[in-house]
């Protein structure tokens, strides 16, 4: 049993949109019982949630905060709302420029997320833009962004089924963009295949221009798989679902079930449900509660996960492919996780065994004995406890 810290507390009862009367007391009641309130700043800092921190506390009960906790929150409240206009500001130049190539972007997370979800571009913190496009489309998509002074930290411009991201960054601004046409490395066994998102795309709106993005149920799906997939050490993503179950209060529960099973996502899906309404109190009807709460694995799951939130640390590789195999309901899944694992190219072979081109497919081989050099002491030593 986890015993809350007090500014464990004040963090999850201020990281909404929407406090109801009996959080706002519970609010005023901590904020005036004996805080550490530098420790409090940390946590918040650590899990990108000062904005809604901010916005709660400024609403409730600001004089109740030091005079440093109040400077600290507002200059970041401030700084963090220009930067993120200037943000959305260079995302929307880059779709228009991606339109006169007749190229289809689809933005996502960043600027949308903030904008629909979130109901304000300022309560949000992001630090890049993602961008979704088809594969066909990279090679033209890069060219743009290089004429418009963005670098790829890529090591290969070369587009495989186990890369599925090329990070470009612009050195006179800073800003960085994130060139997607998958939504992870088949490694990561995706519970969600880009392709399929074209076809329910829909508008959204971004300082007053309408975007293409992600349809609700892809949305709802990806940052499912994204919390996921990084083990939801960060609330800020588990605010991401909960702010995006606020603002979709006639979601169609039955259709996302339905998918996430046939995805053998169900699990995920549950597992990011409960933690928005356990932990931020979200709203799901009482059914999708009721289904939730039956699946054990979860509430395991998401005690692990409200430990690793109190107590930030850092999660070991071997921890975080447990908690993903976990995850995997089918059998036939968790053997195609592992299999691909344990296979499949991620890009640090090529530092261990440099290999041409030509020779690339031997690092089916390579992998493995990488796998068992970087990690197979942490595994014996995990055994033996």
């Amino acid at each position: 049993m986890i015993h809350p810290i007090p500014e464990f507390d004040l963090m999850l009862c201020c990281a909404r949109t929407f406090i109801t009367p009996q959080t706002k007391f519970r609010i005023k009641e901590i904020a005036t019982q004996g805080l550490d309130w530098q420790a409090f700043l940390q946590l918040v800092a650590l899990h990108g949630v000062r904005p809604l921190v901010h916005q709660s506390l400024h609403a409730i009960c600001w004089e109740a905060l030091p005079e440093a906790a109040r400077q600290e929150l507002s200059q970041f409240y401030s700084a963090n709302s220009t930067k993120n206009r200037l943000l959305a500001g260079e995302l929307l130049h880059l779709l228009q420029l991606f339109e006169s190539e007749h190229i289809l972007a689809l933005p996502f997370k960043g600027p949308v997320l903030a904008a629909v979800s979130y109901g304000d571009l300022a309560l949000r913190e992001f630090t890049d833009l993602d961008i979704l496009i088809r594969e066909r489309d990279v090679p033209t998509a890069r060219e743009i962004l290089s004429n418009q002074g963005y670098r790829s930290n890529a090591a290969s411009t070369i587009v495989t089924r186990d890369v599925n991201v090329d990070e470009l960054r612009s050195a006179a601004t800073g800003i960085s963009v994130e060139l997607h046409w998958q939504f992870s490395p088949r490694r990561f066994v995706p519970t969600i295949v880009a392709e399929d998102v074209w076809k329910g795309i829909e508008t959204r709106v971004i300082l007053g221009r309408e975007v293409w993005s992600f349809s609700a149920q892809d949305m709802f799906l990806f940052l499912a798989a994204h919390g996921a997939k990084h083990n939801w050490s960060s609330l800020k993503w588990v605010c991401d679902l909960a702010e995006f179950l606020r603002s979709n209060p006639e979601f169609d529960w039955t259709q996302l079930f339905k998918r996430a099973e046939a995805l053998g996502a169900g699990r995920t899906c549950r597992l990011g449900i409960y933690l928005a309404a356990e932990l931020l109190e979200a709203e799901v009807p009482a059914s999708v509660a009721s289904q939730v709460r039956a699946d054990r694995q979860v509430t395991y799951l998401a005690e692990d996960v409200r430990r690793r939130i109190q107590e930030p640390q850092d999660v070991d590789t071997i921890s975080s492919q447990i908690f993903n195999l976990r995850l995997k309901e089918r059998l036939r899944d968790k053997i195609r996780y592992v299999f691909l694992q344990g296979t499949q190219y991620s890009g640090e072979e090529e530092r261990f065994v440099p290999l041409p081109p030509k020779l690339s497919f031997l690092y089916i081989f390579v992998r493995p004995i990488w796998l068992l050099r970087r990690y197979g002491f942490a595994v014996w030593k995990l055994m033996m406890h």
